[in-house]
C-alpha cells in the first residue's frame, strides 16, 4: 500500500515535463524560424487579415507565429477538410471540388449578387449594349465581314447544382439571362449563349476548371460545336465540324488555380486539369503567329473546303485561345486568333475574314456598356 502511494505523484511529474518539453520545442522552433528562416516563410497577413509591423524582437517573433506561412496552410486545409469552409468571403466552398469566387477584382463583378439576382442589368444599361453591339456589327459588316459575339458562361451558371444549397437555385434574373431576353425581343441574333449545350452534355465529362473560373478544353469542344451550329446549310457544305467520337481527352489532378490560390490551398484543393491527348492531329500550321495574334491554314483541305469561311476569333485572355485553336483550325481554312477585341486595321487586314467572332465570359459582359 506504500509503495502505491509513493508511485502516484511520478504520474503528474511525467505529464508535467512532456507539456514543458512541448512548449520549449514550439519556442525553439519559433525562435529559430525568427532569425534563419527566411522572410518568404512568412504570410504577408496573419489569418484574420491583418499585418504585424516593426522590426523589433518582439515584433519578429509575432510574425513567426501569427504569420507562418506553414502553419496558416495548416489551419486552411484543416478548415476545408473538417468544415467546408474557407477563411475568405472572396470564395464559396462548393460541391465536388468546385470553388466559386464571390467577386472579380478587376471588373469589379460580383459573382454572388449576380447568382442571386441582385445586379441584373437595367433596360437602361440592356439597351446600351444593344446598341453597342449594333455598332460592331455595322463595323464589321462594312469591311464585308459578318460579326457574332458569344459570351462563355460563370462557372456556377453552368454548375449552379454544385454552389453552396444555402443559396438556392441560380436566379432567373441574372445579367446573362437578362440580356439574351433583351436582345432577343429586339430582333438582335448575332449572339451565341452556349449554356444550353455546355448543360447537355455535363455527363461526358467536368467542362470547367474547378479551381479558377474558366472553360477547360472539353468545354471549349462544346463551345465550338455551338457556333458551328450558327453556320447555314451553304457554309456547311464546305466545313466537316469534329465529332466527339474522333476526340479523346485526358484529365489529371495539377496544383489548384486562381481561386484556390487566393485563399492558400493550391496544394490541396487540386485542380482537374482537362487537355486533349497528345495523339491528336493537328492539321494545320501557321502563317505567322506573334504575341498579340496568330493565322493558321488547313494542310489537307479539299477545293470544297477552300470556300470555307474565314475567321477572326477575338479573345479577352490567352487560355481560351489556346485551348480552342485546335477545333477551328482543323474545321476551317484559315483562322486568325487575337489576343483582344480591339479593332485593330493591320491585324483585319492580314485575317482578311468573312466572320469575326468575339469571346466574352460572363462576367465581363460590363465591358460592352459604354465606358
Amino acid at each position: 500500500m506504500e509503495n502505491t502511494q509513493a508511485k502516484q505523484p511520478l504520474l503528474p511529474l511525467i505529464f508535467c515535463v512532456l507539456f514543458i518539453g512541448v512548449v520549449l520545442s514550439c519556442s525553439v522552433f519559433f525562435l529559430t524560424h525568427t532569425f534563419i528562416q527566411p522572410s518568404g516563410a512568412e504570410s504577408e497577413q496573419c489569418y484574420d487579415g491583418s499585418a504585424i509591423e516593426g522590426d523589433s524582437f518582439f515584433a519578429r517573433f509575432r510574425r513567426a507565429v501569427y504569420q507562418n506561412e506553414s502553419l496558416l496552410s495548416f489551419i486552411s486545409e484543416c478548415e476545408y477538410r473538417v468544415l467546408n469552409t474557407v477563411n475568405s468571403s472572396d470564395v464559396l466552398v462548393g460541391k465536388e471540388d468546385f470553388l466559386f469566387a464571390t467577386d472579380d477584382p478587376e471588373t469589379g463583378y460580383s459573382y454572388l449578387q449576380d447568382y442571386i439576382g441582385k445586379a441584373t442589368f437595367t433596360e437602361e444599361e440592356s439597351a446600351a449594349i444593344l446598341a453597342e453591339l449594333q455598332r460592331r456589327r455595322a463595323f464589321y459588316e462594312q469591311k464585308g465581314a459578318e460579326y457574332l459575339l458569344v459570351v462563355l458562361p460563370n462557372a456556377q451558371t453552368v454548375y449552379s447544382e454544385y454552389m453552396p444549397g444555402y443559396l438556392g437555385n441560380i436566379h432567373p434574373d441574372t445579367r446573362l439571362a437578362v440580356l439574351e431576353r433583351y436582345l432577343k425581343q429586339n430582333g438582335y441574333a448575332s449572339f451565341v449563349n452556349p449554356t444550353e449545350e455546355l448543360e447537355r452534355h455535363k455527363s461526358d465529362g467536368v467542362l470547367y476548371n474547378n479551381t479558377e473560373n474558366s472553360l477547360n478544353a472539353r468545354g471549349l469542344y462544346y463551345v465550338y460545336l455551338s457556333i458551328c451550329s450558327r453556320f447555314d446549310n451553304e457554309v456547311l457544305q464546305h466545313i466537316t465540324p469534329i465529332s466527339r467520337a474522333r476526340l479523346s481527352f485526358f484529365e489529371h489532378r495539377t496544383a489548384g488555380k486562381d481561386i484556390a490560390r487566393r485563399v492558400g490551398l493550391s496544394d490541396v484543393v487540386q485542380n482537374r486539369t482537362v487537355s486533349l491527348s497528345g495523339d491528336t492531329q493537328l492539321r494545320y500550321r501557321y502563317l505567322f503567329n506573334t504575341g498579340l495574334c496568330s493565322k493558321t491554314v488547313k494542310m489537307d483541305y479539299s477545293m470544297d473546303q477552300i470556300d470555307s469561311p474565314s475567321l477572326l476569333l477575338q479573345f479577352t485572355g490567352t487560355w481560351e485561345r489556346s485551348q480552342i485553336e485546335p477545333f477551328f483550325s482543323n474545321t476551317f481554312t484559315t483562322v486568325t486568333y487575337q489576343t483582344n477585341l480591339e479593332q485593330n486595321d493591320a491585324i483585319y487586314e492580314r485575317a482578311t475574314p468573312s466572320v469575326v467572332i468575339q469571346f466574352l465570359y460572363e462576367n465581363e459582359l460590363s465591358l460592352l456598356l459604354p465606358q
